[in-house]
């Protein structure tokens, strides 16, 4: 038979000694336990007296304090008398659609043949001229000096964009 190395002999060890310790801690805890659990000079070989039975919980839960009033609609809740419905509120008027922020910022304008606007945003660039249709829900209307004129298809609605100013 092969002779343990020194590796394994240091493993059997510790864990030798951690099972030691387990058992130590473990019987500390039980002669605790047992102590708070069963006082001395309580411990008796005879069984209690019905009479003695008659006090329990005994004095203990005498000192206790009543439960809280429960109020109307916790007790609705667990069926015992029924709410009354909540007053009637007048029902404001939804607020008016609105279009959405244009996805681009209007970088800067080109004057060709026509005018043209560069846009950008995070995942394209784009060169536009009025008449133009941008991701399929904004019409450009009209390129101004300071920014863009645009519709809001699904909605009908008007936005300017401003021409973006550089970061100082």
């Amino acid at each position: 038979m092969k002779r343990p190395s020194p590796r394994q002999l240091a493993l059997f060890g510790a864990l030798g000694l951690s099972l030691a310790a387990t058992l130590w801690v473990s019987r500390d805890d039980e002669a605790d336990t047992a102590a708070v659990a069963r006082p001395r000079h309580a411990i008796s070989a005879t069984p209690t007296p019905a009479s003695a039975m008659a006090d329990w919980p005994g004095p203990a839960a005498s000192a206790r304090a009543d439960w809280p009033a429960l109020d109307p609609q916790a007790r609705a809740a667990w069926g015992e008398t029924p709410l009354a419905p909540p007053p009637a509120q007048a029902e404001a008027a939804p607020p008016p659609p609105s279009a959405p922020p244009f996805p681009y910022q209007f970088v800067g304008r080109m004057t060709d043949s026509r005018p043209r606007a560069v846009l950008n945003n995070a995942q394209r660039s784009a060169v536009v001229a009025a008449g133009d249709v941008v991701d399929g829900q904004w019409r450009v209307d009209a390129i101004e000096a300071g920014g863009l004129r645009l519709t809001y298809l699904p909605l009908g609605l008007a936005q300017f964009v401003s021409f973006a100013r550089p970061s100082a």
